[in-house]
């Protein structure tokens, strides 16, 4: 065979053994592997309880768990066989209701950035009680709104690790400071999201591209186990020692 075929044989071969692109978290890295994302610690604090129960109450508990547990599990699939629809019409509307709210109460993003509300993925349906979700996909964002009993909560994701949902305000922490101007924020409502969105939208858009989505999840990590550290820190010097896992 002539050298110059050899040689061109030889780079299609090779060419033909290239790695492929593999599909990561909604993207594609050529050969790159993911980040690890650190994982968030939990706080076990003992009770304190020095007596456990006595020996009588510990007969009655093993008598009367076994039928109570299968009394639960009859009635709730009776509740769902016969009202588990209603439940479910309820929710849909909820969901609608709050879907039309934060189309109201945070307008720039849907105006002025093209976001969309995008199906509800991970999250259980019906929700409890009156909870409903709305998830909004903007730009290299992923953000999701929970509102329930009352309570308002907005958690962020990349739009390249739409699985990696971590709390708003701890990703705005971990990209940069809050507005030295303005006293920060300890809670908010969908009534005044809205500022405090529109501040950090561009922050947020570059620190969760999809070159540093996984620095800037690992710093919200980071902010909240620190703090659970402590937290855990000031239990010991009080007598209690918690545990973490």
């Amino acid at each position: 065979m002539p050298k110059g075929a050899l040689c061109r044989r030889l780079r299609n071969l090779k060419q033909s053994y290239r790695v492929a692109p593999r599909r990561i978290a909604g993207g594609f890295h050529l050969g790159k592997r993911r980040m690890p994302i650190e994982k968030k610690k939990n706080l076990l604090v003992p009770l304190n309880n020095p007596r456990g129960p006595s020996l009588w109450v510990r007969i009655v508990i093993a008598i009367l768990r076994p039928p109570l547990l299968v009394l639960g599990f009859v009635f709730g699939n009776l509740y769902e066989l016969c009202f588990g629809w209603l439940d479910k019409r309820i929710a849909r509307q909820n969901e609608q209701r709050f879907a039309e709210d934060v189309r109201t109460h945070l307008a720039l993003l849907f105006s002025e950035h093209g976001a969309k509300v995008i199906p509800n993925e991970g999250v259980p349906f019906p929700p409890s009680f009156d909870g409903a979700y709305v998830t909004v996909a903007v730009g290299n964002l992923r953000l999701r709104f929970v509102r329930g009993r009352g309570d308002f909560s907005v958690k962020v994701a990349s739009a390249f690790a739409p699985n990696d949902w971590e709390d708003f305000q701890l990703v705005a922490d971990g990209i940069g400071q809050w507005d030295t101007s303005k006293s920060r924020p300890g809670y908010y409502t969908l009534e005044t999201f809205e500022p405090v969105l529109r501040s950090r939208l561009e922050r947020l858009q570059e620190g969760l591209s999809k070159d540093r989505f996984e620095t800037t999840l690992n710093n919200a990590a980071k902010i909240y186990n620190d703090s659970v550290q402590e937290y855990a820190a000031t239990l010991r010097q009080s007598g209690v020692i918690p545990k973490l896992y």
